[in-house]
């Protein structure tokens, strides 16, 4: 009896740990297990939007002269364009970082940007 109910626990949790990863694991250097999940449940879309981002988010551009803002500097780990490999987190509103290599913008695309690439692709 032990032996069977055992048996039956271990394929229950093997079943579960394989619904469990239905994202791609890059996305845990920025987000953790807990806030992927809760987004899967909240809004699957917005994962499917997470995932294309890793190789969609960002891009480098030429600092503009013209701007006199104040950017956070970031070392972006040899130019790096995976918002994952710079543990950034996509959010609501478009980021832009100094890349501390380079001094060149680091651009972020913001969700509703990335969700539109997606659409129009």
């Amino acid at each position: 009896m032990k032996k069977k109910l055992f048996s039956f626990l271990l394929f229950f949790l093997t079943v579960q740990f394989a619904q469990a990863q239905k994202f791609n694991s890059e996305l845990l250097k920025s987000y953790s297990q807990s806030e992927i999940v809760k987004i899967e449940q909240e809004n699957p879309n917005q994962l499917k939007v997470l995932e294309y981002a890793i190789n969609h988010a960002c891009y480098y551009i030429n600092k503009p002269e013209s701007k006199n803002s104040e950017y956070p500097v970031i070392n972006t780990k040899n130019h790096s364009t995976n918002f994952t490999k710079l543990e950034l987190k996509i959010t609501d509103r478009t980021q832009y970082f100094i890349a501390k290599e380079s001094g060149k913008l680091l651009v972020v695309k913001s969700l509703y940007v990335l969700e539109l690439e997606m659409k129009n692709k």
